[in-house]
């Protein structure tokens, strides 16, 4: 787990509704999975990707989430403004991991840390399928020397 934040490039914010906490007034646990997908999203539609009414992206790109993992330090509550950092830490032949740190905009208070490993999937067969090199290549630019390839 890196917690450093000078790895990730991609920023994007998030507020806390009043229907996303429980009775104990803090976000429910499964929300900030919810932040993590949000943020995924706003990375990859930053990188120039749209996402298609069937779940795929432009140029016909499928990616399913094959594992999340998730390790919780402070609730949030409503009206916290979150800042939701993203980054690809490693691609290996047909998946790749994303990584979020969550952080509470105005005390900068450490709210979690999640790992997601993401398979890319052929669009006929829904078997994994190596990532394209022009996607490496456009993460590998985005992200620069944190990115790690994992030849396997």
């Amino acid at each position: 787990m890196d917690l450093n934040l000078n790895k990730f490039k991609h920023k994007h914010q998030v507020r806390v509704r009043n229907f996303e906490v429980d009775s104990q007034g803090i976000v429910h646990n499964a929300i900030y999975l919810e932040y993590c997908e949000i943020g995924r999203v706003e990375y990859i539609r930053d990188l120039g990707f749209r996402l298609l009414p069937g779940g795929t992206f432009g140029d016909d790109v499928k990616v399913r989430i094959k594992r999340n993992e998730i390790t919780y330090y402070n609730p949030a509550k409503v009206d916290d403004l979150i800042d939701v950092y993203s980054r690809i830490a490693y691609i290996k032949n047909s998946s790749f991991c994303f990584e979020h740190i969550l952080i509470n905009s105005d005390t900068n208070q450490l709210i979690c840390f999640q790992k997601s490993i993401h398979v890319n999937l052929n669009l006929l067969t829904n078997q994994p399928e190596r990532i394209a090199d022009k996607y490496r290549k456009l993460f590998q630019e985005f992200e620069g020397q944190d990115l790690v390839i994992i030849n396997d």
